[in-house]
C-alpha cells in the first residue's frame, strides 16, 4: 500500500501555530519560534493561511526528529543520566509572561540530572550527609533537557561553535522552558543526535548564559509586543521583515508567497538563467567521476594491504627502520591532538569563543 502526504498532514504542522492571539487578547508565541521573523509571527497570530506548507521531505525530516527523541533519552540513560521525559500524550505546558499582553508558551522535552564523577559525587555526598559516603549513584541538580536532531554538517557546527552561536533559537527555547518550569534560571542541557552517524552529544548551558539568551529573545519579541499594543490584532498592519529573501529563514517561511509574492518563481528563474551546463554534460561528468573513482579504488586498496603487511613485519622485527629491495621502510609514530569542544564551550562565553573558534565557508561538489 502506498501512503501519500495529504493536505491534512501538512495542516497538522500548523495545529499549534507559531503565534496566536488568545481569548484574553494576549499575543502568545511558541518558545520554539521566539527568534522567528516577527512579520511571519504576525501573519500566524492574525490568522493568515499558510501559502508555503512544508514539502514531503520537510515533513519526513520533522517526523524523524520527533521519532528519535525517545532514542536520545534512552542513550542518555545508558550513559548514566537520570531523565524524566515529557509525556508525549499529555505534555506539561509552560508559560512565561514577558511583557504586557505578551506570553511565551511551549512544552519542554523533559528534565534530566547529570551523573557526577567520583570526585563530584564524593563532594556532594559529604556536603549532604556530613561525610557519610554512599555507594548509590549521585546526580547533579535537575535541569531542563532540550533534545534536537541535526544533520551531520549542522551537528559538527554545533559541537565546534557551541549552541549559542550555531543554534541560538535552541538556547532561548531552553531558557523559556527553564524559567517556566522552575520560576528561575538554572543550567540547562541540550542533547543532540547526529542523524547521519546516529551518535549523540550534549552541551550544558550555564544559567548566566541562559539569562543572556532570555534577555535577547525578550528584546526581540518585545518589539512585536509593542506592535500589538499599538495596532491591536490588525492583520493589515504588518511589522517590517527581519530577513532577506535569500536567507533560509525567509525561504522556509510558511507565508513566503503572502510576504513576497512570486519570490520562489523569480528565484527559480534566476537559477535557470545562470545555468550554462546541459543535463547531458552533467551526466557525462558524473560518469567520468565514477570511472576515475573506480580506477583508483583497487590501487588504493592494494597500497593499504601492503602497508598493513609491512607494519606487522616491522613490529615483529622490533625495528623502526629497515631496507627492503633498495627501499627504506620506516615505522613512523605520530601524535594527534583534538579539542574537547564541550569543555571549551562550557568555560568560554560565546563572544570570547568567537575569537578563538572561527568559521569559514567553502563550496564543493560531492558525488555519492
Amino acid at each position: 500500500m502506498v501512503t501519500t502526504t495529504t493536505d491534512n498532514d501538512r495542516a497538522e504542522v500548523f495545529s499549534r501555530p507559531a503565534a496566536q492571539i488568545n481569548e484574553e487578547g494576549e499575543l502568545v508565541v511558541r518558545a520554539s519560534s521566539a527568534l522567528s521573523c516577527r512579520r511571519s509571527l504576525w501573519y500566524s497570530a492574525t490568522g493568515y493561511r499558510p501559502t508555503n506548507p512544508p514539502s514531503d521531505d520537510s515533513l519526513t525530516a520533522m517526523e524523524a526528529g520527533n521519532a528519535l527523541e525517545p532514542v536520545v533519552v534512552r542513550a542518555m540513560e545508558r550513559a548514566g543520566w537520570k531523565v524524566d521525559p515529557a509525556d508525549s500524550q499529555d505534555p506539561q505546558q509552560v508559560a512565561v509572561m514577558i511583557g504586557p499582553g505578551l506570553l511565551v508558551t511551549g512544552h519542554s522535552d523533559g528534565t534530566a540530572r547529570m551523573p557526577l564523577d567520583e570526585d563530584e559525587a564524593a563532594s556532594e555526598v559529604q556536603m549532604l550527609l556530613f561525610g557519610d559516603v554512599s555507594d548509590a549513584p549521585a546526580y547533579g541538580t535537575e535541569m531542563v533537557v532540550e533534545i534536537k536532531t541535526r544533520g551531520p554538517e549542522a551537528f559538527r557546527r554545533w559541537q565546534t561553535l557551541g549552541a549559542e552561536r550555531s543554534h541560538p533559537a535552541s538556547v532561548s527555547q531552553a531558557a523559556f522552558y527553564t524559567l517556566g518550569t522552575y520560576d528561575d534560571l538554572r543550567d540547562a542541557v541540550i542533547a543532540t543526535m547526529d542523524t547521519g552517524s546516529r551518535t549523540w552529544d550534549y552541551e550544558v548551558i550555564p544559567a548566566e548564559r541562559l539569562e543572556k539568551a532570555l534577555q535577547d529573545a525578550c528584546a526581540w519579541l518585545g518589539e512585536l509586543g509593542a506592535h500589538h499594543v499599538r495596532n491591536g490584532p490588525d492583520p493589515d498592519v504588518l511589522p517590517d521583515r527581519d530577513f532577506s529573501v535569500t536567507s533560509w529563514q525567509c525561504r522556509s517561511c510558511p507565508f513566503l508567497d503572502i510576504c513576497l509574492p512570486g519570490a520562489a518563481e523569480v528565484d527559480a528563474e534566476e537559477e535557470t538563467e545562470e545555468e550554462e551546463v546541459s543535463d547531458q554534460e552533467a551526466r557525462d561528468a558524473v560518469a567520468a567521476y565514477a570511472q576515475a573513482q573506480e580506477s583508483i579504488r583497487e590501487p588504493e586498496k592494494a597500497k593499504r594491504n601492503a602497508l598493513d603487511t609491512l607494519k606487522a613485519w616491522m613490529r615483529r622485527k622490533g625495528d623502526a627502520k629497515a631496507t627492503v629491495d633498495g627501499r627504506t621502510v620506516s615505522l613512523v609514530q605520530s601524535t594527534r591532538y583534538s579539542v574537547n569542544y564541550r569543555k571549551l564551550n562550557a568555560v568560554l562565553d560565546p563572544e570570547t569563543r568567537a575569537g578563538i573558534v572561527t568559521e569559514s565557508e567553502s563550496e564543493y561538489v560531492r558525488v555519492t
